[in-house]
């Protein structure tokens, strides 16, 4: 009876360290510095920032560009781009559209979410992934 008593403390032991170290993986994966870019210069364009962000592929120049996070461009009948957040809210327009609209001087900072842990909480519309842009 007392074997059994202290194997099932050793067990427990085990499970409850084993849930604490995986918490700990949880937190540092949502803190990566590399999906995370601030101190955005004003005399360059937002999308040369974006392309220094692993994951994200920046095609086109000028007027006609094209952003996608991780490969993108899986679905026949919706739109492949990222879902776009300024300070929170949903931006439903291009990249386009956006950099018409916001300076880059007015952005404190802009984060990627890649994974389908962080892109969950957006549903469908984070899919192709999101991008949250903060403004100063």
């Amino acid at each position: 009876m007392k074997n059994l008593i202290s194997i099932c403390i050793i067990c427990l032991l085990f499970l409850m360290s084993c849930k604490s170290q995986q918490d700990g993986v949880i937190i540092e994966s949502a803190k990566q510095p590399n999906n995370e870019v601030s101190n955005l210069k004003v005399e360059i364009p937002l999308s040369d920032y974006l392309r220094q962000l692993s994951g994200v592929t920046v095609r086109g120049s000028g007027d006609d560009i094209s952003i996608r996070v991780r490969s993108g461009g899986n679905s026949l009948v919706m739109s492949s781009e990222p879902l776009f957040l300024i300070n929170g809210n949903q931006f439903n327009g291009s990249f386009n559209e956006l950099t018409g609209i916001i300076s880059t001087a007015d952005i404190k900072s802009v984060q990627v979410y890649k994974d389908a842990s962080d892109t969950s909480f957006y549903g469908v519309r984070g899919a192709n992934g999101v991008i949250s842009i903060k403004l100063k």
